[in-house]
């Protein structure tokens, strides 16, 4: 798979991170954890799903074999990758960058892409909408969730990095998804728990929509 210099260099900083990604957001995962639930449910056993940043594969990819899914997880990150297939040994795991060439991927019934898609510009965020798209069949489920932002915050802090997020609120994400030509059911709004390292997490954006049939 094509990897961009983005992907690469993403890519190299979370396999300095490896485990400890995982272990930082081991208590804030049941928004995730519902909503990877609701998809199983809506989809028939068996069905392909792509878990697009898949990182050490928990919760999500882990959660979606479980549910008796037929998972292939994705991420820029080897090491990552390493932890998946050692800990989700039903899924499939590749080193693939959404933003670069995934027409070797094939086709899938549903595609999730969680906290991925962060801190980026409208034209970016459309094309990695329209690039989720393309490997989901007509009328297939994109699940995909990010942080909610004013655009004014300061400073954020995440695992070793810091930066300064872009705007990133409800309407907005409609209206990428309206550009990158998804049909939106709804976008979800959650509360994510505070913790010892995060006492103000905020809230998490959930967008559910399809490939359009026509």
């Amino acid at each position: 798979m094509v990897m961009t210099p983005e992907g690469a260099y993403i890519g190299r900083s979370f396999d300095s991170l490896g485990l400890k990604y995982e272990q930082a957001f081991a208590d804030q995962r049941q928004n995730q954890i519902d909503a990877v639930d609701e998809l199983s449910n809506r989809l028939a056993r068996g069905s392909r799903v792509l878990d697009v940043g898949c990182a050490s594969g928990r919760p999500t990819s882990e959660q979606l074999c479980a549910n008796g899914m037929d998972v292939t997880g994705i991420d820029v990150s080897r090491v990552m990758l390493a932890h998946a297939r050692r800990q989700v040994p039903a899924g499939r795991f590749v080193l693939a960058d959404l933003f670069g060439d995934t027409t070797g991927l094939g086709v899938y019934d549903a595609a999730v892409c969680l906290y991925c898609l962060v801190n980026l510009s409208e034209a970016r965020f459309v094309d990695g909408l329209r690039r989720l798209a393309g490997r989901v069949r007509p009328g297939g489920i994109l699940l995909v969730a990010v942080p909610e932002f004013e655009g004014t915050e300061e400073e954020v802090r995440f695992v070793d990095w810091t930066y300064q997020p872009q705007r990133c609120l409800s309407e907005d994400v409609r209206r990428y998804a309206e550009l990158a030509g998804l049909d939106i059911e709804r976008v979800d709004v959650h509360a994510e728990p505070p913790s010892p390292g995060r006492p103000n997490p905020g809230n998490s954006l959930y967008l559910w929509a399809s490939t359009r049939t026509t």
